[in-house]
């Protein structure tokens, strides 16, 4: 078995700064680490080879100092290790990259291809898929299981929004691993240095005759965020309960969505919204895609797997019903309708399968991708991307040179939009002959109630000190008929289902409420929270961040807040 893992060097997410004056990155002196994804792909990759023999070869693409990464690896247990490295290849985007990274993986013919689900300085998740489709290989993202069959047959454990997903795979393959799949090990401090062991690869050596400058997109500026919140205190419980009941009676009101109708149907030009997972979501992009066509006269055309029955209200002008249960044939079939119907711009939801849906899409058409968006505009008809980076604290103005220019944009974003117009129908049965169909599956526990619509949601973090603290947050939270939340430590510990996780690396919410609870608020967190109506903040530390992005705060230890609050509801 030979197995391939691709890595990057990345900069401490929370050592970076931001130069309002330059509106530049300050990088300077920032620690770079192996991205933690990726040290977990290289770990599985050791671990098969530990269990059924092979070889792994680990290779990264950056400058010299990235060879650090190469050389913890090889200390890991790793056989072969390649720096990729060429002037010629800065300023690569993720569609750049995936190409060399593509031709990488052709030379070295690997049984199988081992990637981080995504890196913590982008968070695009694109460029696995894009390497496997580039390269010509079977894949699936986001895996948090690998279990070897034989020569030919693997099985794939795939973290989905809700639940969890078990394929039958063939090699060659690749997987991207989630945070899930492992514990990287400890390298003990007496393995000795291995760099002198790292192959140079030039652009000569990876051949293609590809540089960064074809990149398709364009980040024209980055500005940090800042919150517009401005915390008041609260001085009891009952100030919080009230606030509670308020939030409860006014959902009696119907609150929930906007009213917004779709363009004029005659309009030439169109922007294509492909449903994935949750219809939630695809009303939020429908919606917001509408307004923009409203706006700038283009009409608004839908495709997705469920019956139009369950898209009542939905603000387009047409909705394609795409008949079929396999994620290749419905990928297919957008790629053709992309393909003869050629529409200005497609967006796609950032969840597991829309990413893999539109990275697949971007890798067939040679065209560029804006990955997980927060916003989107348009001016003089281009799309402008807004996409947070470097661990939510910043958000990045984004274009891109092809068409149609693409984007996936995250779940909870926008407002749920609906109308009381008629869309028009149209269906498409593809071939049944794809063998993509998962062969278990496993749905989160329905004590959890899913977090996107949830009208009040109750986070949690670390301040809850023990897991059995958690059933004092889930008894509060049932009480008033929330949603349960946590953030990425609460998730990594097991404490919550990862369909909980509320962040940049998991959903963002939009609740009328949002009650947190010991939770310190760094970025990744609070940037999954900033389109919530109210925040309401439980700490017991007058000076924690989470208070900088909060409309209320009360100072309280989390076990005695909860323990007074399920006295008096």
């Amino acid at each position: 078995m030979k197995i391939l893992v691709f890595v990057k060097q990345i900069p401490e997410i929370s050592r970076i700064e931001f130069d309002p004056k330059t509106k530049r990155i300050v990088r300077d002196k920032v620690p770079l680490i192996i991205n933690p994804f990726d040290k977990r792909a290289v770990e599985e990759g050791i671990r098969i080879k530990e269990k059924i023999g092979g070889e792994v070869v680990v290779a990264t693409m950056g400058p010299p100092s990235a060879a650090d990464v190469l050389n913890n690896s090889l200390r890991m247990g790793a056989d072969r290790a390649i720096l990729i490295s060429d002037p010629a290849y800065a300023g690569s985007d993720t569609w750049i990259t995936s190409r060399i990274l593509s031709l990488v993986t052709k030379k070295i013919s690997p049984d199988l291809v081992l990637l981080g689900k995504y890196s913590l300085d982008g968070e695009t998740s694109q460029v696995p898929p894009e390497v496997a489709i580039l390269s010509g290989y079977s894949y699936k993202t986001s895996v948090s299981r690998i279990e070897v069959l034989s020569d030919n047959d693997v099985n794939v454990e795939q973290e989905t929004e809700d639940g969890l997903e078990v394929y039958r795979m063939k090699f060659p393959l690749l997987v991207s691993v989630s945070e899930k799949i492992n514990r990287a090990r400890f390298v003990k401090p007496e393995i000795p240095d291995m760099s002198s062991r790292i192959e140079r690869w030039s652009a000569a050596d990876v051949g293609g005759n590809i540089t960064g400058s074809m990149s398709p997109t364009v980040v024209e500026s980055t500005e940090i965020v800042e919150s517009k919140r401005r915390v008041s205190f609260l001085k009891s419980i009952d100030e919080i309960n009230k606030m509670i009941m308020d939030k409860l009676q006014s959902g009696k009101e119907n609150t929930d969505f906007v009213l917004q109708d779709p363009p004029d149907a005659d309009h030439d030009k169109f922007a294509l919204v492909v449903s994935a997972g949750d219809a939630r979501v695809t009303y939020e992009i429908a919606g917001k895609l509408s307004s923009l066509g409203v706006e700038n006269n283009h009409a608004v055309v839908v495709a997705g797997q469920q019956v139009p029955q369950n898209f009542a209200g939905l603000s387009c002008n047409e909705y394609i019903h795409i008949k079929t249960d396999s994620l290749t044939a419905y990928t297919d079939e957008i790629e053709k309708i992309i393909r003869n119907r050629k529409p200005e711009y497609v967006v796609f939801p950032s969840n597991v399968k829309g990413r893999e849906m539109a990275a697949a899409v971007a890798a067939k058409f040679e065209i560029g991708l804006t990955a997980d968006c927060v916003d989107l505009k348009l001016e003089n008809n281009r799309l402008i991307q807004f996409k947070p980076a470097f661990g939510g604290g910043m958000v990045a103005r984004i274009t891109t040179k092809t068409k149609p220019e693409m984007a996936t944009v995250r779940p909870g974003i926008f407002r749920l939009a609906k109308t009381d117009k008629k869309f028009k129908v149209s269906s498409i049965e593809p071939d049944s002959n794809y063998p993509d169909i998962p062969v278990s599956s496993q749905k989160v526990e329905s004590q959890f109630k899913p977090l996107q619509g949830a009208r009040i949601v109750v986070g949690i973090g670390k301040g809850l000190i023990k897991k059995d603290n958690v059933a004092l947050a889930m008894e509060f939270a049932s009480r008033i008929g929330a949603a349960i939340g946590g953030t990425r430590p609460i998730i990594d510990l097991n404490w919550l289902p990862r369909q909980q996780q509320i962040g940049l690396t998991g959903y963002s919410i939009a609740p009328e409420l949002y009650i947190a609870i010991g939770i310190s608020g760094h970025d990744n967190h609070v940037v999954g929270t900033r389109y919530a109506k109210t925040i309401i903040s439980i700490n017991k530390d007058k000076s924690a961040p989470v208070f900088n992005y909060s409309d209320y705060g009360y100072i309280s230890d989390s076990i005695e807040f909860l323990n007074s609050v399920l006295k008096s509801t």
